[in-house]
């Protein structure tokens, strides 16, 4: 099974940071937020057996850094792709690599710690196309996060994408991390598209979207220079040093 990672945005919102350097590669608790998506890949190892990760701002930069951080026993490579939000990058990666086979797909701008393998299982036990790894948040910031609604069985019912604030019934909130089979790869427009507000949302009504239920020790959103700046914080508090 492939693994992609969508790091190709250009973080204008962490500017002046990421003039000079690439949101993946800011570090939080002195370690690049890419390495935290890697680690929670990394752990299903056996599962996954190559990571792809999507580039396009700065491009050489995260390759250098990814070529001189080699990680044993995983195939990383990366991949340009236009910035044409998470379902477009996907697609150019199943395209260009010609991917046939299911996908892990994570978000590169996470902090947090999720089992993947836990996830890949969860996937197969449910037999869906398409699982999606879902947290609880409070409900105040429910607006910020893709909110899923879930049935007794664990399908997702409802998506919606950033719902106004009191609009849902529920918080339980997208992680940044899914696994998609083949079927679903092949009906992801080729164009810039949001995976977000296109494909979860149809996946939903159509009873072909599992939720998987997790409860992450932290999970830190670098979105902005505040958000940036409250996670460095927030991370001392939480790892152990080394």
């Amino acid at each position: 099974m492939k693994a992609v990672i969508l790091a190709a945005g250009r973080g204008t919102r962490l500017k002046p940071l990421t003039y000079g350097i690439p949101k993946p590669l800011l570090p939080v608790g002195g370690k690049p937020v890419i390495d935290y998506v890697i680690d929670n890949l990394m752990a299903a190892h056996g599962e996954i057996d190559e990571i792809i990760v999507a580039v396009s701002y700065m491009r050489e930069t995260i390759e250098n850094y990814l070529k001189h951080t080699p990680r044993d026993h995983m195939r990383i490579e990366t991949v340009t792709t236009l910035g044409w939000d998470t379902g477009g990058d996907l697609q150019t990666i199943v395209v260009e690599k010609e991917i046939t086979g299911p996908v892990v797909v994570a978000y590169g701008d996470n902090v947090t710690k999720l089992n993947v393998r836990d996830l890949i299982q969860f996937h197969k036990r449910k037999g869906k196309p398409a699982t999606l790894a879902l947290f609880n948040v409070p409900w105040e910031d429910t607006s910020r996060f893709g909110i899923a609604e879930l049935t007794p069985d664990s399908l997702v019912s409802s998506f919606v994408e950033k719902p106004e604030q009191g609009k849902t019934r529920s918080s339980l909130a997208n992680a940044g991390c899914y696994v998609l089979e083949p079927e679903i790869l092949e009906s992801i427009p080729h164009r810039k598209v949001k995976t977000e507000a296109a494909i979860f949302p149809r996946l939903a009504r159509e009873g072909k979207l599992a939720g998987f239920v997790f409860n992450p020790p932290y999970w830190l959103d670098i979105g902005t220079i505040d958000a940036y700046r409250k996670a460095n914080k927030m991370i001392e508090g939480i790892l152990p040093p080394e």
